[in-house]
């Protein structure tokens, strides 16, 4: 037995050894399209994920870039990819906290294969982008997004296996306190995203852009540009008529004296709205919420009815002898009275908001660059101020046209009611002269007993005639006339800014009680920030959400109304970032921001814009679920 036990272990070794040798050959003869031999195999693609941010913000839009590296010699069919080939594709998580925007995938190259002829590729490195937006509930901390990238690799003579590769990103999630920056501009550079086409982004988009990616020039430009369409606005409508009034009764000698003071009374507008702007910005506070103060307002409204009763003619506004003789050495007390109503203008200017102005206050506010703010402030102050430079330098010509006939003096009086009938429309909103603004309507029979009452104070106001020319016993005839055209001039322009009788939206005035009640009904939310000075939130009040149209499509929203009249919440001022005001915010019931307006939108343009929160709605909702 033991004697035919060796050779049989001999056998098996000898047969081990073959067997040993000769599997590696066959086996790679067999399955020659995954490479198995004894060389390491070859990466044919790698995949890295970066943000533009370095930091991102809850609430906040941003991008996101996976940047592919193909190996030498092999490619990956492209997005899209021929017929029957399969394309290189991204695979987006769902996740809560994050919604995407369409994927833009590169243009491929044409590459002719052999077998089906000219199909597009890409090769060597690619860039896959994708816009994404945090949403507002989303926690402070470290987290990190999981990608997959599905792609099938092929060179020359064979095609691989479709395989799955998996990115990993990581995000910052910080508050609205700390500063994020622009990051990665290099492999953005490479991606071709679509502008966006957000109403409320018009402006605001390439101002905020170009701060952020270093095109001052661009950004000064664009904030000029901002100032000019603002001052065409009916938010500085109350300006034109005090404008008018200042240079149309000024003592000018020309018109390029009247250009000279319309300059200066505008550079008193541009440094206020400047200093205003940096201070507002950098406290955290909402930019033209000083119009609130009823002691500015009462200061300014001083003024204004002090500047009437001189066009009257009741008395004479000089300056001392003294500063006279030598305020007449540098150019005149016109140009340092020009100024200074310019700086009071610049108070009046202070809540004329839009797009552009927010942009910059955001920019101020995020960064500690307060003289670069201050420029740009004073920029787009410069821009509101060039339509008043050009009044201004018309209107001064008035006076200098021949006194024959008492004509200017009917200009003066009509000018001093022009003014005090400012004083008063911003006295209204004052709570001490609330019955100012109770008896007001916007109705065609308010508008007539109106309209007659300016027509008979003109008429008793004896209008060729100021106070200083006429005997006693015909000043209270005039005064009466005067009181009953400044009433009636009041009652059209306040009667102007009242909604209209007609169907109303029901506001909610509690925003956690509202948000509380859209979570458990599950509505959509819209949270309209507003305030009574503020021009474009009363348009919107009378123009945009009194349409019936409006009021049936919000009809299951809930309408959220936050007052910051008198005083900003500052809770609800960091948690929406509302540095001026018209804001507009629409959400989901999870308090997921949807759509941000900040300027006025007519009827036509809000329907699109709450479609189009609808359609971000289901498509959110798909997310979470």
């Amino acid at each position: 037995m033991q004697k035919n036990t060796k050779p049989n272990i001999t056998s098996l070794w000898v047969l081990l050894i073959f067997i040993t040798l000769i599997f590696p050959i066959s086996t790679q003869a067999q399955f020659p399209d995954f490479e198995f031999s004894d060389n390491q195999p070859v990466e044919k693609l790698s995949a890295e994920g970066y943000i533009s941010l370095d930091k991102v913000q809850p609430g906040r839009d941003f991008q996101i870039a996976v940047v592919v590296q193909i190996t030498e010699g092999w490619h990956v069919n492209a997005n899209p990819a021929r017929e029957g080939l399969i394309p290189t594709e991204v695979t987006l998580p769902d996740t809560p906290n994050l919604t995407f925007g369409k994927v833009v995938y590169p243009i491929g190259d044409t590459l002719n294969l052999a077998s089906i002829g000219e199909a597009p590729v890409y090769h060597d490195t690619i860039t896959i982008g994708i816009p994404a937006t945090l949403l507002q509930n989303t926690p402070i901390g470290p987290t990190t997004l999981d990608m997959q990238l599905r792609y099938q690799a092929c060179n020359d003579e064979q095609c691989l296996l479709p395989e799955t590769l998996s990115v990993t990103i990581p995000i910052n999630v910080v508050s609205l306190a700390e500063t994020a920056q622009q990051v990665n501009e290099t492999i953005f550079a490479n991606v071709a995203f679509e502008t966006p086409t957000n109403i409320s982004d018009e402006g605001e988009g390439g101002i905020a852009g170009a701060l952020s990616g270093g095109k001052l020039w661009l950004a000064f430009l664009l904030v000029f540009a901002g100032g000019i369409v603002t001052s065409l606005t009916p938010c500085v409508y109350p300006l034109i008529p005090i404008t008018v009034s200042i240079f149309g009764a000024n003592e000018s000698t020309g018109i390029f004296k009247s250009f000279l003071l319309s300059v200066v009374y505008v550079l008193g507008i541009v440094v206020t709205y400047s200093i205003l702007g940096v201070a507002v910005a950098s406290t955290g506070a909402v930019f033209g919420q000083i119009m609130a103060n009823p002691w500015v307002i009462g200061f300014i409204s001083l003024i204004l009815v002090t500047l009437g009763l001189s066009m009257f003619g009741v008395f004479e506004i000089r300056l001392p002898s003294s500063m006279q003789n030598k305020l007449n050495t540098v150019g005149g007390a016109g140009f340092v009275g020009a100024f200074g109503m310019g700086t009071v203008a610049g108070v009046i200017a202070a809540p004329c908001t839009g797009p552009a102005l927010a942009a910059v206050l955001a920019y101020i506010a995020t960064t500690s660059s307060l003289v670069l703010g201050f420029w740009l402030m004073f920029t787009y102050a410069l821009g509101m101020g060039l339509l008043f430079i050009c009044i201004g330098t018309f209107s001064g010509l008035l006076s200098a046209l021949p006194r024959s006939g008492g004509w200017m003096y009917v200009l003066e009086n009509i000018f001093g009611i022009a003014i005090i009938t400012m004083a008063l429309y911003f006295l209204k909103d004052v709570e001490v002269f609330a019955p100012l603004k109770s008896f007001l309507q916007n109705s065609l029979p308010f508008f007539a007993f109106a309209g007659g009452l300016v027509i008979v104070g003109l008429w008793l106001s004896k209008l060729t005639e100021r106070f200083s020319g006429i005997p006693s016993e015909k000043r209270v005839q005039k005064a009466f006339g005067l009181l009953l055209a400044v009433l009636g001039a009041y009652m059209i322009v306040g009667g102007l800014q009242q909604p209209a009788a007609g169907p109303h939206l029901n506001w909610v005035y509690d925003e956690p009680a509202a948000l509380e009640a859209a979570k458990q009904e599950d509505k959509l939310v819209m949270l309209d920030f507003y305030a009574t000075w503020c021009g474009a939130c009363n348009e919107l009040d009378h123009k945009t959400f009194s349409e019936p149209v409006i009021v049936d499509k919000l009809e299951n929203y809930v309408t959220v109304k936050l007052d910051f009249s008198a005083e900003s919440d500052k809770i609800l001022t960091e948690k929406y970032q509302i540095r001026g005001l018209p804001v507009i915010i629409f959400m989901d019931a999870q308090r997921n921001i949807l759509e941000r307006i900040e300027k006025f939108v007519d009827a036509e343009d809000m329907l699109k814009i709450i479609e189009d929160v609808e359609t971000k709605a289901k498509s959110t909702k798909r997310n979470t679920l």
